[in-house]
């Protein structure tokens, strides 16, 4: 058998066993009542409007639903095919684009970007399609500093113009730094070496053979159809939020996409569809600097473990969406929440789906629950809380002094890092700032607090002071 004939035959199996996941999904796609009882109390407590959630295990589709309310004004209810857009869930699909132009011998993961793209930054030409992909470049990341304009019509060019002539923030392979920027040259890359537009790429090379019928890459000016509202709900009441053009996230967070159509892609990732397993194991793999140590973070998958199970999955946020795909590889169980709302801790309701399948996770997460319960302790030095309760509101406006941090705090969190909270949490309204935990040591503080919002929403804020009482430490995640 000559080798032609061999790769035609390869292709061949290869759209056969596509279609087939696509059949599995319409032919089991049922409902798991257990599953009710989660979602709808979280997204009642969370204040959330609508979700869209997939689960898939051992091949079969367990679940393809929608919850709530698409339209708050229409009371439009959501199904299993109303569109959300997933936002960096997006980086998962663009890297399994560029798998797929690998596997066609058309670009290598340790090429140069200067092989495909010559009109960027000398900086940035020594970069790889790998270290883009592990988010190991050094290149700064465009949607950082509040520079964007949300409902502005970008051109790739005018992107990249924004962070084109700042210099990189470390030295390629030597560090890990999420950036959009990386995700958005790959999308230029999958343009340029395959001829098609990044939209068109998706639709003929992805959905298409998965049978996502629903799902698009955004695009501006696109009438989308049966999609949700996103939303908003600043002091206390829902407002329509005012949504980024597409033409900003592009590769990095474009993708509109539905319960049902995330279960197809769930499903073809727990089975090895769509690329060999060589391709998968790179994608799941995780990213190694230059001295070796491992990033935890794959081709568009983080790695993580919570107890005991090991488990891949991203995160999305966008103006008035937000969502996480979560995916437990040993026990062939995945979980996709959507949700049309920015601070819908998706993440959340994802691993308390899982909890119900997987004993040891629900054992997990009774521990970390446990711990958020901690009660607030007596302070006795309100002169730091009230001076770290000023830096705290100062960074939900996405302001500060630097002044008040060290010179090594001032490199990391001006000028664009302080102001990233003021995108998620700017428009809360924050309720109580409770110490948990204070720490005293040859001068220095350490202190952790419960920020409480008047939406419900609760964080940590942890903050460490040096001697000269100048900031060294500062975190904020959700509690």
């Amino acid at each position: 058998m000559n080798i032609r004939t061999t790769k035609e035959m390869s292709r061949k199996v290869l759209f056969v066993s596509v279609l087939l996941v696509a059949c599995v999904v319409a032919a089991t796609a049922q409902t798991d009542t257990r599953i009710d009882g989660v979602v709808q109390p979280f997204i009642s407590s969370q204040k959330i409007p609508a979700a869209g959630v997939a689960v898939v295990r051992d091949g079969k589709v367990v679940v393809a639903k929608g919850y709530g309310a698409a339209d708050l004004d229409a009371g439009t209810p959501v199904t299993e095919n109303t569109g959300f857009q997933i936002a960096s869930v997006t980086k998962q699909f663009t890297a399994a684009g560029i798998m797929l132009l690998v596997e066609q011998g058309k670009l290598k993961l340790d090429d140069q970007l200067s092989k495909f793209l010559s009109d960027v930054p000398p900086t940035w030409k020594v970069v790889t399609i790998r270290q883009l992909l592990n988010q190991i470049s050094g290149i700064p990341n465009y949607t950082a500093g509040g520079k964007l304009v949300n409902d502005k019509v970008y051109t790739g060019s005018e992107i990249l113009g924004l962070v084109r002539d700042l210099p990189v923030d470390f030295e390629p392979g030597t560090k890990w730094a999420y950036s959009n920027t990386n995700y958005f040259l790959l999308g230029q890359v999958i343009e340029k070496v395959s001829g098609k537009s990044y939209p068109e790429f998706m639709r003929a090379r992805v959905f298409k053979p998965l049978g996502m019928t629903s799902t698009v890459v955004n695009t501006s000016g696109l009438q989308l159809q049966n999609a949700a509202v996103g939303y908003s709900h600043p002091k206390g009441k829902w407002q329509k939020a005012r949504l980024d053009d597409p033409s900003q996230p592009f590769a990095a967070g474009a993708i509109v996409s539905t319960a049902a159509d995330m279960a197809k892609w769930a499903l073809a990732v727990n089975e090895g569809s769509l690329l060999k397993k060589s391709s998968w194991d790179e994608a799941f793999a995780t990213g190694k600097l230059t001295d070796g140590k491992p990033t935890g973070y794959g081709f568009g998958w983080r790695l993580g473990k919570i107890g005991a199970v090991d488990y891949l999955g991203h995160s999305g946020g966008i103006s008035g969406f937000s969502s996480y795909h979560l995916r437990f590889p040993a026990e062939k169980l995945s979980v996709v929440v959507l949700v049309n709302t920015t601070s819908g801790a998706p993440e959340d309701l994802a691993f308390q789906i899982a909890g119900l399948y997987l004993p040891n996770v629900a054992t997990a997460l009774a521990a970390k629950d446990a711990a958020k319960n901690v009660a607030p302790i007596a302070d006795s030095d309100p002169e730091t809380t009230k001076f770290l309760l000023g830096v705290f509101e100062g960074m939900l406006r996405g302001e500060g002094d630097a002044a008040l941090f060290s010179a090594e705090m001032q490199k990391v969190m001006f000028p664009d890092a302080i102001k990233q909270l003021k995108g998620p949490l700017g428009g809360e309204v924050l309720k109580s700032f409770d110490l948990l935990t204070a720490e005293n040591a040859e001068g220095t503080k350490r202190r952790l607090y419960r920020g409480t919002f008047e939406s419900g929403l609760k964080v940590r804020a942890t903050f460490a002071l040096d001697a000269q009482g100048k900031i060294t430490a500062a975190n904020v995640r959700p509690e």
